[in-house]
């Protein structure tokens, strides 16, 4: 199936995606933080992203940045957020092609949101 990298700061928020996602038949590579997620990215191609807002070092705001702008990667990215602000999060991040998705979450439904994206992204290769 497909290669996700998850960041997040949160060790119990990561084992649960990781489970469901390597359950599903996906390769999960994971990152504690932004900056972790970036050097991932730097040496292995992944056909999705999901990530935290909030992390230390490098949140996930600035790994989305990072990911379309200077990396030019135009693979799926989902946001995690338990901001209340997120209306405008969504607005700051609508030229990055992202989809900011609500915490607390249903994991099975995050796979099914997830999953269809990889159905409609192009291939990872493609994407560098």
């Amino acid at each position: 199936m497909a290669r996700i990298l998850v960041a997040e700061d949160d060790i119990h928020v990561m084992r649960l995606m990781a489970l469901w996602l390597s359950k599903s038949g996906h390769e999960v590579l994971e990152a504690a933080n932004g900056m972790e997620a970036k050097a991932v990215l730097a040496s292995t191609e992944v056909d999705c992203i999901v990530t935290d807002v909030n992390m230390p070092v490098c949140d996930g705001i600035e790994l989305v940045r990072w990911v379309r702008e200077e990396a030019k990667l135009t693979i799926p990215i989902t946001l995690l957020s338990a901001r209340c602000d997120q209306e405008d999060l969504t607005e700051r991040l609508r030229d990055l092609d992202v989809e900011i998705y609500p915490k607390p979450f249903s994991p099975s439904r995050l796979l099914v949101e997830i999953e269809s994206k990889l159905t409609k992204a192009p291939s990872a290769a493609g994407s560098n």
